[in-house]
């Protein structure tokens, strides 16, 4: 998730904010944002409940893969990139384009 942390005062930028949903309980998550610094929040969803709600494939959710969502100030998801694979890493430029063209 590299990419969302360098390119996350651009989403701010256009009033948003970055959600990671992960199926890890909080002290993996508490050590994964001190070791990267990460600025966005990541939600631990244990038992996968809120990812169901999502329609995010409970196989590939188990497997430990993110779901990335771009939530405005509304709360309302702007934009929803569900992983497929472990090795998979969202791109901010799909996100960031859907937000700029939604703001103009």
């Amino acid at each position: 998730m590299a990419q969302l942390r360098r390119d996350y005062q651009k989403f701010r930028d256009l009033n948003t904010e970055i959600l990671v949903m992960v199926p890890n309980g909080p002290k993996m998550i508490e050590k994964h944002v001190l070791e990267n610094r990460t600025p966005y929040t990541i939600l631990a969803d244990k038992g996968c409940r809120v990812a169901a709600q999502y329609m995010q494939l409970k196989k590939f959710f188990a497997l430990g893969t993110p779901t990335v969502f771009v939530v405005d100030r509304n709360g309302t998801i702007r934009y929803a990139h569900y992983a497929t694979s472990l090795a998979e890493e969202p791109d901010s430029a799909e996100p960031l384009a859907v937000l700029a063209q939604l703001a103009a």
